[in-house]
């Protein structure tokens, strides 16, 4: 997405490097390799995933990142008034997973390039970017719902809630803090707790690996 800022801490690179040590004992050479990373909003999944990207590339492997709210069917303004209007729209069947899933499948039938929607979050809007993969031994999707895909050779889950994050979504958030958005994410936390038990690497709540035991 257009006008995000991801700012990286020594604590994300460090498990970045945990979690690239536990890859390496899986699967060694990397080849086509798709990483799925989910959690809650602010629970630190597009840190992870660019801190992970940045470790693969220090040790030669090249990675790259896609982020799932550009996948959003409407953009963020639009979206969000939709919401406004029932608070049924909030869900799963608000992101184009096909889409992703599509990407991932290219990706590992080893096409050059993959197109994907693009967001510009200021002009609210969507458009489309066409990327060189070629070379591209790791893929790393980072979202709220990403875990639904069984695509994925490695996943991991950020197990801390909306509520444990407040202070990140304070820094990051692009919409204003309210008991409607509160709302949204209690309905968020529901759908996305489910997919806990199914990932391969849990981080907790101080952002340490705890599945499986180091």
């Amino acid at each position: 997405m257009i006008g995000d800022v991801i700012h990286l801490e020594q604590k994300h690179l460090d498990t970045a490097e945990n979690i690239y040590q536990i890859i390496r004992e899986r699967r060694q050479p990397f080849q086509k390799w798709a990483i799925g990373i989910g959690g809650e909003s602010g629970s630190g999944k597009s840190v992870t995933a660019f801190a992970l990207s940045e470790i693969l590339e220090k040790n030669g492997i090249k990675s790259l990142v896609i982020q799932m709210d550009d996948y959003f069917k409407l953009p963020p303004k639009s979206n969000h008034e939709n919401r406004q209007k029932d608070l049924k729209h909030v869900g799963i069947h608000e992101v184009h997973l096909n889409k992703i899933q599509d990407n991932i499948k290219k990706f590992k039938e080893q096409e050059p390039f993959i197109t994907k929607p693009l967001i510009h979050y200021a002009e609210n809007s969507i458009t489309e970017e066409t990327l060189e993969i070629e070379g591209v031994q790791v893929i790393i999707v980072e979202g709220t719902y990403v875990l639904s895909i069984d695509d994925f050779d490695l996943t991991i889950f950020i197990d801390r809630t909306y509520k444990d994050t407040f202070e990140n979504r304070m820094k990051r958030n692009r919409d204003e803090q309210s008991d409607f958005i509160e709302k949204v994410l209690e309905i968020e936390h529901k759908i996305i707790h489910q997919f806990k038990e199914k990932a391969d690497l849990l981080l907790d709540k101080n952002y340490q690996i705890i599945k499986p035991e180091l």
